[in-house]
């Protein structure tokens, strides 16, 4: 009896120390670049905008704000005229970001948001190493 209770013991310490691996928010288990993974946890990351630029939409108006658009938290403002930016901003926070189109007289605004966040990569390059989650926007018109 008193062997039975030892080995469920064990296979439920070992059982709930591998539950607690898997579900850690501050490591990832996604494969990662590792031309991408850097030795010391980075402070920020790149938002990387893709938008559309055709005849009627030459120059963009994009906003970048910390947190909901509702927060009005500005953090990058700029006209653009190219398909794709990047911008370096802050890990560890989310950021909702519009582009200002016109079609056809009518202004539409594209809206997207996504997360920063540092993770780190154990088991997947030579050493363990930090990478920069989130920051894709897609912010293109629909066809």
């Amino acid at each position: 009896m008193n062997r039975l209770l030892r080995i469920l013991f064990f296979g439920y310490l070992f059982l709930s120390l591998l539950l607690l691996t898997l579900c850690n928010k501050e490591t990832t288990n996604q494969p990662v670049d590792c031309s991408q993974c850097f030795p010391v946890a980075p402070d920020s990351g790149f938002l990387a905008l893709h938008l559309t630029i055709n005849q009627e939409n030459q120059e963009i108006p994009v906003t970048v704000f910390q947190g909901n658009i509702e927060d009005k938290d500005i953090r990058y403002r700029d006209t653009v005229n190219q398909p794709t930016i990047k911008i370096l901003m802050p890990a560890g926070h989310s950021y909702a970001v519009t582009a200002e189109y016109i079609q056809q007289g009518d202004t539409i605004v594209a809206v997207d948001g996504t997360s920063l966040e540092v993770k780190k990569a154990v088991g997947q390059c030579s050493k363990s190493c930090y990478v920069v989650m989130g920051g894709y926007l897609d912010l293109r018109l629909r066809k």
